[in-house]
């Protein structure tokens, strides 16, 4: 099997070539070109797709180029023989692109170079996908630089910026602009993360951050109205919590939610005290909060009782996400007043789970909770404490008669435990693109659950969301363009 697989690797560019020849044939006007490289294309060369990336290291890129019969072939602009083989220097981040033109049609393709210290990755296609895209962040459990990245439709590196420190949560942003904040050095250490912005060509654009709070690591919403939805703590002294296990007198962090307007100014903000108490944490008391405590910048302990970390629109409402609550939370902007809530502990605006079953048991520390275009919610359900595998639920809500009711579940057979982290994105024509919280993998996946397209990175990687991109939102030709931008800054530097 190993060497009929070899055999056909060897053959492909001369049979997609014969492929193209007998089109020619039959209709002059179609140009043809096949692209191989040494080292080698990523992925293996096919027609219909055009872009590519090569790990080309230090020395120049080999590419090699067959046209059709009655194509004219062009490298970079410059006529060259229909069958010839080019030294190309190429620096990271820079881009080769290959014309074939013939009766008045023309088909290119691009090969750029990766960045030595690109993670390694694989892709596992199996149809078409639905999305345009995907925006992540490959980072490792041990937190150095890393990648900003978009990945095309085929799990092709399209656009990557090097994001320095140790970045986290890359979120898509208007006018085509990219932002990430950084995440401690311990992970339960607080303070206050900024959300650093930058334009697709790398040029800084300044900072996000919440007001008169620790702007959290976990959330950047941003509005159609140019604002954007942060998370963060505030802390509040002489709090008792000897019935739940800890200090008569400690110190608690409170989850705050605000809207900033472009100018850094908060057009609203929540908070959870006075509307969550501390009941409500329950068994995260065992599980984490109190012997897991924050460290406040003084070095004092501090007890996460909430923890938000996403928060969400709803027409007059924001959803909101608590992880050390196993609860989502509907809140009214106008007044503060918590609509319903779902999930977790029992109290006075609970739901109930419409079919029967345990609505507290029906979240475990989830991730990522999203209005979908059908007015569902989605949530990447982390299953933590739960003694089940990680799941994307889908779930409509019936405000008349206070249920919620799952109308769909996934998993993923080989993710068995996601202990933070992960995203569930509903795209308008049915498909998901899940990560799987704290898993080297990310997917799109069918309405059914079966793969689509698959990317894994090697172990010890994780992404903590990727978020999919619909067709126009961050055009192929925008993202070479802003590529090739920086690669020319990088070479004046230099």
């Amino acid at each position: 099997m190993r060497t009929l697989a070899w055999a056909l690797a060897i053959l492909a560019p001369a049979l997609a070539l014969l492929a193209y020849g007998a089109s020619a044939d039959s209709r002059s006007a179609r140009p043809g070109v096949v692209v191989s490289s040494s080292p080698a294309l990523i992925p293996s060369f096919h027609p219909g797709e055009s872009d590519y990336v090569s790990r080309c290291g230090r020395s120049a890129l080999r590419v090699r180029l067959r046209g059709a019969r009655g194509t004219t072939v062009r490298l970079d602009g410059r006529r060259v023989k229909r069958e010839s083989t080019h030294h190309v220097g190429l620096r990271a981040d820079e881009a080769v692109t290959i014309a074939g033109a013939a009766g008045g049609r023309v088909v290119r393709y691009y090969v750029r170079c990766l960045p030595r210290d690109f993670p390694r990755w694989t892709v596992r296609r199996t149809r078409s996908p639905q999305a345009a895209g995907y925006l992540t962040l490959p980072e490792r459990n041990t937190p150095r630089h890393a990648y900003v990245t978009v990945f095309d439709r085929n799990g092709v590196p399209l656009w990557w910026l090097r994001a320095p420190g140790k970045p986290f949560d890359a979120e898509l942003l208007l006018h085509h602009r990219i932002a990430w904040t950084q995440r401690p050095n311990q992970i339960f250490a607080t303070g206050s993360h900024p959300y650093e912005v930058h334009s697709l060509e790398g040029v800084p654009e300044g900072t996000i951050q919440g007001v008169g709070m620790a702007t959290d690591f976990h959330e950047l919403r941003a509005l159609p109205n140019g604002d954007c939805l942060v998370v963060g703590t505030t802390p509040r002294g002489g709090v008792d919590l000897r019935r739940f296990g800890g200090p008569s007198n400690a110190t608690v962090l409170d989850g705050v939610v605000q809207e900033i307007t472009p100018h850094g100014e908060v057009a609203w903000s929540w908070s959870s005290r006075g509307h969550i108490p501390l009941s409500a944490t329950g068994r995260w008391y065992r599980l984490s909060v109190l012997k897991d405590h924050e460290t406040l910048p003084g070095g004092q302990p501090a007890y996460d009782l909430v923890h938000f970390n996403s928060a969400e629109p709803d027409g007059r409402n924001v959803l909101i996400s608590s992880r050390h609550t196993d609860a989502l939370y509907e809140v009214e902007r106008a007044t503060g007043r918590i609509v319903w809530k779902l999930g977790g502990t029992r109290s006075d605006q609970s739901l109930a789970l419409a079919g029967g079953g345990k609505a507290r048991q029906l979240f475990g520390g989830q991730h990522d909770a999203r209005i979908a275009h059908d007015g569902t919610i989605t949530v990447h359900d982390n299953s933590t404490g739960w003694r089940r595998r990680p799941r994307v639920l889908r779930l409509r809500i019936d405000l008349a008669h206070h249920t919620a009711r799952v109308v769909q579940r996934l998993t993923d057979r080989s993710v068995r435990i996601a202990g933070c982290c992960g995203s569930a994105r509903k795209l308008p024509r049915g498909d998901w693109v899940v990560s799987w919280g704290f898993s080297p993998r990310f997917a799109e996946l069918t309405t059914s659950g079966k793969p689509v397209l698959e990317v894994d990175f090697p172990p010890g990687y994780f992404t903590y969301r990727a978020i999919p991109l619909l067709r126009g939102e961050l055009p192929a030709r925008t993202l070479r363009q802003a590529m090739d931008a920086m690669a020319a800054q990088a070479r004046r530097g230099q």
